[in-house]
């Protein structure tokens, strides 16, 4: 019983982890993309700046989305390692009744 109260814990733990991070990998994006805005404010033409604009904003939507899947692919995994720490101890268990 235990067992489970901790696996469940790190599997908690391990998602919360991981939607900070994603959380963070979308604020570096957006101020990544705000400088690079910033950058291509001087010196350009109106539509050089729309297109520079376009592309910072579309660098920053990539990073979001790898990110995104990260942090999907993470609370897959702990879900999975939570399942199996929940499946072992019932093996072992009947195991040992063979």
């Amino acid at each position: 019983m235990t067992d489970d109260r901790v696996e469940t814990a790190k599997a908690a733990t391990k998602k919360a982890m991981s939607d900070i991070g994603n959380k963070m990998a979308h604020a570096k994006a957006d101020v990544n993309a705000d400088v690079e805005k910033i950058k291509d404010n001087f010196g350009k033409s109106d539509v050089e700046k729309k297109v520079a604009y376009v592309k910072a904003d579309i660098k920053a939507d990539v990073v979001k989305a790898k990110s995104d899947a990260d942090n999907r692919f993470a609370h897959e995994k702990a879900d999975a390692e939570k399942a199996k720490a929940g499946i072992e101890p019932t093996f072992r268990t009947f195991n040992s009744r063979i």
